[in-house]
């Protein structure tokens, strides 16, 4: 069993949730930390309540686990990048995060009835063939009063299981932000809630935080060398939860 700080199966104690602590120490030339909160208490109140519901449920029906939370930032702005394999990757991406994440959606769910509910667990609309003006101005702005912004770069769900290429744009919104990156493979979502499936059901799921990437490390980069880095590093981040969900399933080769 991985000594990584893990939220973990229904027989262990889920306690150690929110006990993991990033300590990351930046050279004295990173700019000041940008305040971490970018709602209001109420928004804050309803996003842990669901946060627990929705881990109280996965915990006892497959469980969850995750690696890599303590070297995730503990403050300012983060760009989290993620595999997307199901409906279920925004529910259960933050779950074992201490701080409160932000998603992009595509417009088109945002009717009468969603919208309220979406807009409330921290989501904002973007056109679903890239940012738009609005989406971009939208997401830099939470990244830049503190917030977490999620996206899912491949633009799609997968239809099989592996991870995709992704969209151009997410190079050139990673090297505009002037925030971590932070690639975030997931494991387990696509046989819990695949494309096709009406309900989701029971099944582990694994989930890996790979190591910032750094503002400086972006620089002088080109576009197509940014997006090759990203892609390189979801991939990695998304082999290494597969690769722990198999040994959580004891499916591991000896």
């Amino acid at each position: 069993m991985s000594s990584s700080p893990d939220a973990s199966f229904p027989h262990e104690k889920p306690a150690v949730l929110f006990t993991a602590k990033a300590q990351v120490e930046r050279s004295s030339s990173q700019e000041p930390r940008a305040r971490t909160s970018d709602r209001s208490w109420l928004a804050t109140a309803w996003y842990r309540l669901v946060q627990q519901g929705v881990l109280q449920l996965q915990l006892v029906s497959g469980g969850i686990r995750a690696t890599g939370q303590e070297e995730f930032p503990d403050s300012g702005g983060v760009l989290l990048i993620s595999n997307h394999l199901s409906y279920y990757d925004v529910f259960v991406l933050g779950l074992l995060l201490r701080r409160k994440l932000n998603y992009v959606a595509r417009s088109s769910l945002f009717t009468p009835f969603l919208a309220p509910l979406i807009r409330s667990f921290g989501g904002f609309p973007i056109q679903r063939d890239g940012l738009g003006a609005e989406g971009l101005k939208e997401t830099l702005k939470k990244l830049r009063s503190g917030g977490i912004v999620t996206f899912f770069p491949e633009g799609t769900r997968s239809g099989d299981g592996r991870l995709g290429e992704l969209k151009p744009g997410i190079a050139v919104l990673a090297a505009r932000a002037g925030v971590p990156v932070v690639a975030a493979g997931i494991e387990g979502t696509f046989e819990c809630w695949p494309r096709g499936r009406t309900l989701p059901h029971a099944h582990s799921i694994r989930i890996h935080y790979g190591s910032p990437i750094w503002p400086d490390q972006l620089k002088g980069m080109s576009s197509e060398q940014v997006l090759a880095l990203l892609q390189e590093t979801l991939r990695t981040s998304s082999q290494t939860a597969k690769d722990c969900l198999s040994r959580d399933l004891g499916l591991a080769s000896s």
